[in-house]
Parts: C-alpha cells; structure tokens; sequence
C-alpha cells in the first residue's frame, strides 16, 4: 500500500497503525489527521534507517503516543523531526536490533515516558549515560530499558514507575 484509500480516512481517525508499509509513511496525507493521538508503526519496513526520515509526511502534532516495532533497519531516532510533538507524551521502541543513535537537539519536552525494549545498542548506551545520548534523554521522566530478558532498568523523576517484565515485575517508588 503506497497511498491512503481514495477518498481518504476520517479525519477523526485517533489511533492509526501502519505495518511494513514504508511507502505509506511517505504520504502527505498523514498530517491531515489532525485528531491522531496514537501512531503505531510497524516493521519490518526495511527501507526506513532513520525516524523520523527526511522525505517522510511530518508527523500530525496532536500525537501524545508513538509506538515503533519491528523496525529492523532503523539506526537513528532523529529528535528534529520530532520536536514539534508538543504533545507527545510516550514514546515506546521495541525490537529495533539496529537502533544506536539518538540524533538531534534533543527529544520533546513534553515526553514523560520513553520505553526501549529489545534495541541493545541503543539500551546500553542509555544505561551507560553516553554523552551523545543522554542531554537528549535526561529530562524525561521516567526512562526503561530491558536489561535482560526478565527485568527492566528504569530511571525516574519523582514519580511512582511500574514496568514489567516477562516473568517480574519491576517497582519503584520515589
């Protein structure tokens, strides 16, 4: 699928998935979804290295949720194109084995939770407070990674943090 259905989608549309549909991401149209709260965006879309990429429809600002899955290309998450989500609050990434930079200024001001799972270059540097990545991260406030196939690492800001794992799950109050 290159376009969207003739005709168009309703314009009240809220929650839109998209899998491995790399031409659609392309299309103009995208930010007439005004309404569009939610954006999920599935692989494998192997064409896509960077998110998101020059080239691409400008994402509608009225996003508050973005998902990323199974992105097995995808190497940068690029936080300009980003920057005018002043309503994005979420930003989960899982199984995008390539991902390893965080590139740009740094992420929306608005986010307050960003979840990588399964993308372990990036993981680590995350966890390791890498001077390229973390001034992008650092504001948000509540921060995990999956450190292992049953726990997760999470940082936070003053907040109550519940993240699961497959087997345990993870509490942290502070």
């Amino acid at each position: 699928m290159e376009t969207f259905p003739e005709g168009g989608m309703p314009r009240s549309l809220r929650t839109l998935r998209i899998g491995n549909c790399e031409k659609l991401l392309r299309n103009p149209s995208l930010t007439l979804f005004d309404m569009l709260t939610v954006l999920s965006i599935g692989g494998p879309c192997d064409g896509v290295e960077s998110f998101p990429k020059k080239g691409l429809a400008l994402l509608p600002p009225s996003l508050t949720t973005i998902y990323l899955r199974k992105m097995s290309s995808l190497h940068t998450l690029e936080c300009t194109g980003l920057l005018h989500l002043t309503s994005l609050q979420q930003l989960m990434i899982t199984d995008c084995p390539q991902l390893e930079n965080i590139e740009g200024e740094r992420l929306p001001a608005s986010l307050i939770k960003l979840q990588i799972i399964g993308c372990p270059l990036v993981e680590e540097r995350c966890r390791m407070k890498h001077p390229q990545i973390w001034p992008k991260i650092s504001h948000i406030k509540v921060c995990c990674t999956r450190s292992n196939e049953h726990s997760f690492n999470c940082r936070t800001h003053h907040r109550k943090v519940f993240c699961g794992g497959i087997n345990k799950v993870l509490r942290l109050v502070t």
